[in-house]
């Protein structure tokens, strides 16, 4: 269930970028305004993460995760209502918003349950969270090719709808509040902000990717923007299955974050170029770095959080400015497209984020790891 609460946070927004092209033809957006759509996702996914460990403490930790995976699927059918232009717009921010909120309770609940297994349950977490932007992009192109993006937005709000009501009743019923956060001693931790650092650029390299392949691949057949998104999304992390097997400190190692990096920078740089014929090789490169990074980033706060309140607090700041600091990159990407009119502009920004992952990769792991053994060595 924790896998399937998981996916659950990634489905709706994901299955957006294939129908990107489709849906700004119809409501006669700008590339910029089709970017921004992703960009407003982004923003309201950190958004959220703070007044979550509210909710969280106002209604428990695992019946907050019931009431927002119930939230994405109200929200997924909202799009649909008219006026159009303003409803994609309200029910995208309204769904990523729902998925935001539950992240901080859902750190807390990988603590409680999971105590002596926090490794393995943190990648079970984030594999789930990869597979959910796995199967949204992957089954869109196939789902909107025969009952359109609007038939697609359906199928989202249902899936939803039926993971909420599995975790309402497949998950333990006793609950109790997410402890209370010091969001200001958590703002001057410097590990909140090294691990921060770190999930902000891999995002900033993956969601202006994803959202612009389609249209560097307009034209091509559903079948093949569907493979290619299938490299992005789901082979692109076949590699990272074995993780939780692996007694290897990954999340910690400098080595890992570095050859990410190095993997997304190849990736973007392809795509920038404009090589169509191999846009499924390099969506598979720039997606293993930016999931590899994405996996490591998102077990750090449990691993050095020191109590279920650290973990909540600290998850809370790196989400939030996270997501909050990465939003730009995809309306960036959309208003370069508007000024060069070439959207193989639009891969830049990843270039850069993969770039900066690479450099952060080499230093935030050893004075993350330094922070932990302080405490231990007085």
């Amino acid at each position: 269930m924790l896998w399937l609460v998981a996916n659950n946070l990634r489905l709706a927004i994901f299955a957006l970028q294939p129908v990107l092209p489709d849906l700004r033809h119809e409501l006669g957006l700008s590339f910029t305004a089709t970017g921004a759509l992703t960009s407003a996702a982004i923003a309201m996914l950190g958004l959220g993460s703070i007044p979550g460990t509210f909710a969280g403490r106002w209604l428990g930790a695992r019946r907050l995760v019931t009431l927002t995976a119930a939230g994405i699927g109200v929200a997924s059918l909202l799009r649909l209502l008219p006026p159009e232009g303003f409803w994609v717009f309200a029910g995208t921010i309204l769904l990523s918003l729902s998925a935001s909120l539950v992240q901080p309770a859902a750190a807390v609940l990988i603590r409680r349950w999971f105590a002596d297994s926090l490794d393995r349950a943190a990648a079970v977490y984030s594999n789930g969270i990869l597979m959910g932007g796995t199967i949204g992009a992957a089954a869109t192109p196939f789902v909107a090719a025969v009952v359109g993006w609007r038939g697609s937005f359906v199928a989202c709000g249902a899936l939803a709808l039926s993971v909420a009501l599995l975790w309402a009743l497949l998950t333990p019923k006793a609950d109790s509040p997410v402890p209370e956060v010091r969001i200001r001693d958590a703002l001057r931790n410097p590990r909140a902000w090294q691990v921060t650092a770190l999930f902000t650029f891999q995002n900033l390299a993956y969601f202006g990717a994803a959202a612009w392949l389609p249209f560097l691949l307009a034209g091509r057949d559903p079948a093949y923007i569907s493979w290619v998104f299938t490299c992005l999304n789901f082979l692109s992390i076949v590699p990272l299955f074995v993780l939780p097997a692996l007694s290897w400190p990954y999340a910690t190692s400098p080595a890992w974050y570095l050859v990410m990096g190095l993997l997304t920078i190849a990736g973007a740089l392809g795509l920038a170029l404009g090589l169509r014929d191999l846009a499924w090789v390099l969506a598979f490169l720039l997606g293993l770095g930016c999931a590899g990074a994405f996996v490591g980033s998102m077990a750090l706060p449990p691993l050095i959080a020191r109590s279920e309140m650290d973990a909540a607090a600290i998850s809370a700041i790196v989400f939030t400015f996270g997501y909050l600091l990465s939003f730009a990159s995809p309306v960036a990407a959309g208003t370069l497209v508007d000024a060069t009119h070439q959207v193989t502009t639009a891969f830049w920004p990843s270039i850069g984020g993969g770039i900066l992952m690479a450099v952060l990769g080499l230093l935030v792991p050893r004075l993350v790891v330094r922070a932990r053994a302080a405490p231990a060595a007085a």
